[in-house]
């Protein structure tokens, strides 16, 4: 038989290990998350790019999206509409699809339109990283030397998703290496905040149609109640309502009784006559 010491402790240790899985507690402890919250926007950042190295760092931007995973990761992986929200994409195409990978065409203006760089990347499917999903781009062919995207993707909890891309483009030109990491930190800022704002925007929609739909479906519209007629005292009508009012026209007027003009007419006849 265990020790009551030992029964109590127990207990002890599963309060402590419930209270720190619970959402809350997990959302207080996630200080990047609470870090992007506060700074309202993407933070931008650089790293040392590896495998194999490049004399150019990759650019890149973390955001806080209030839109769940999937619905985030849906965006992401729509890479045939990049053209569309994605700047500086001004060309995108999915050339094929095969066990989940994406075979995907882009195209970027630069100077100022002057020229276009271009490349055919191979993007994975979503894969388990730790706590992230990871989504990575390669580069198969393009008039660039390299290219390589990598989406991060975290649930916070099921409202709120931490989305990163990081970014290197080698565009064989003589640019100096930090002005084209400069660059690729700007493409991820515009990149990650244009998720954002698609994933948030279509929220409050899809909310606003289900709850349209859930009214319609159990009957919560219902026609508006007319007023109940004032009361009247016994022996009195019950008044006309406001702008109802008809004046009442020279033939109601008239008694019931009341000769005629054509009888008027045929007395002085007879009159007459005599």
């Amino acid at each position: 038989m265990k020790k009551p010491w030992t029964l109590s402790l127990i207990a002890f240790s599963l309060a402590v290990l419930a209270l720190s899985l619970s959402p809350r507690a997990a959302r207080a402890a996630d200080a990047e998350s609470e870090k992007l919250a506060a700074l309202g926007r993407a933070l931008r950042y650089t790293l040392k790019t590896t495998g194999p190295a490049s004399a150019i760092d990759t650019g890149g931007a973390a955001i806080l999206v209030r839109a769940p995973l999937p619905a985030v990761r849906k965006i992401v992986t729509a890479y045939g509409s990049y053209k569309t929200f994605l700047r500086p994409f001004d060309q995108s195409r999915v050339l094929a699809k095969r066990k989940g990978r994406s075979e995907v065409y882009l195209q970027v203006p630069i100077l100022h339109g002057a020229a276009r760089i271009w490349t055919v990347a191979d993007m994975s499917p979503p894969t388990r990283d730790g706590a992230d999903e990871v989504i990575s781009g390669r580069f198969k062919r393009g008039n660039v030397a390299d290219f390589r995207a990598r989406w991060r993707l975290r649930a916070v909890d099921e409202h709120h998703t931490i989305l990163k891309l990081e970014l290197l483009v080698d565009p064989k030109l003589p640019f100096p290496p930090s002005a084209v990491t400069a660059q690729l930190v700007r493409a991820a800022e515009k990149a990650v905040t244009a998720v954002r704002d698609r994933a948030q925007a279509a929220a409050p929609a899809r909310a606003r149609s289900t709850t349209s739909a859930s009214a319609a479906s159990s009957g919560s519209a219902r026609p508006a109640e007319s007023a109940p007629a004032p009361a009247t005292a016994p022996g009195r009508s019950a008044p006309a309502a406001q702008g109802s009012e008809k004046r009442p026209t020279a033939a109601a007027e008239t008694p019931a009784d009341a000769p005629t003009r054509d009888d008027r007419v045929r007395r002085h006849e007879d009159m007459a006559s005599r």
